[in-house]
């Protein structure tokens, strides 16, 4: 028998027969294999994309603040790759719009995480527990909500802020004079906490007697209207204290109109838009700037952070400047008051 004949001698243990049939089979395991990996590879869900709305108090672009804040939000979106949507009513004092924008949202299109700059205090609350419930994730920005469910609050602190106003008053205004609190929206945490930190600082002061507060809606012909019934009711009016940007400008143009500019000191809060020369001329004595790009930056930071299962302090402080005549014009001042917007 040769060598080629005793190869091919069925049963002898020395055939590489059984080898050879083990080709295809490992030849059909590694296609396979390689099929499953592509399928598997194929069917895997790609990385979920984190989808964050925002609500704001207004969405009118007649507000230096939400302008910068939406420019802020955008910049933070785009850094970390999120998908963005901003929406709100026309007026800050349309509570009604914003509570049916939220309701919209949540019943259409509900996004990953919401953020909400809440225009009544108490009123949203139920929507936050709503989106919650559903398993969207929820920012408190700006002004808070009666909820403890948000997983932080990014704003500014308007207690301190709305004492730097009043600490301010008390620096220029001589002792005895009557003060008026003109705010904007009643029901807001601006304006609760901003009047707050006024009137702990005055009360403590004990040595300006604090007419009352009355309210615009974010109107500045309210403010102006309001301004002007005040200097004819309180002919001794020593000053006035703003607790938001439309509300500073409505009382400093009805202070320049009446001949009472300089004579009843006005000191408020947040960028007079486009308006830096009532500060130069001494019509506003100074404002308290908070830092809306920041706000929104880190409103979407949070956001980006909540979604991803990442712990978050209960409240992100942004920060507050004063701004008088004096130091107007220092640099850090400047980009605060002329930011860049989109």
């Amino acid at each position: 028998m040769n060598e080629a004949d005793h190869m091919n001698v069925p049963g002898d243990d020395r055939s590489p027969k059984g080898f050879g049939g083990l080709i295809p089979v490992l030849l059909l395991l590694i296609f396979l294999g390689g099929s499953l990996g592509i399928f598997f590879l194929v069917r895997t869900p790609p990385e979920q994309e984190i989808r964050v709305t925002a609500v704001i108090k207004a969405i009118a672009n007649d507000s230096e603040f939400w302008e910068v804040l939406k420019t802020g939000m955008r910049a933070g979106a785009t850094e970390f790759g999120l998908r963005l949507d901003i929406q709100g009513p026309w007026a800050e004092s349309d509570v009604d719009g914003q509570i049916r924008i939220v309701e919209n949202i949540l019943a259409t299109d509900p996004p990953t995480v919401l953020v909400l700059a809440a225009a009544d205090y108490t009123r949203l609350a139920p929507l936050v527990e709503k989106a919650v419930s559903m398993g969207v994730k929820v920012i408190a920005m700006d002004s808070g909500v009666d909820s403890s469910l948000p997983h932080t609050f990014v704003a500014t602190d308007n207690v301190e802020g709305g004492g730097k106003v009043a600490v301010e008053m008390i620096r220029i205004l001589e002792p005895g004079r009557k003060l008026a609190i003109l705010s904007h929206v009643r029901g807001t945490t601006t304006a609760i906490d901003r009047e707050r930190g006024v009137r702990e600082v005055l009360e403590k002061d004990g040595r300006y007697p604090i007419l009352g507060t009355w309210f615009t809606d974010n109107f500045a012909d309210r403010a102006y209207a309001i301004t002007m019934e005040l200097l004819k009711e309180y002919p001794d009016l020593g000053g006035i204290l703003t607790m938001n940007e439309i509300s500073t400008i409505g009382a400093a143009q009805a202070l320049l109109d009446s001949g009472a500019a300089g004579k009843v000191r006005l000191v408020g809060f947040d960028n007079p838009l486009g308006r830096i020369n009532l500060i130069e001329e001494g019509i506003i004595a100074a404002v308290v700037i908070q830092k809306p790009f920041n706000m929104g930056y880190l409103a979407v930071r949070a956001a980006r952070d909540a979604a991803e299962n990442r712990s978050l302090p209960p409240f992100i402080d942004t920060g507050s400047v004063l701004i008088t005549a004096e130091n107007l014009y220092e640099p850090e001042n400047q980009k605060l008051l002329f930011p860049f917007v989109d």
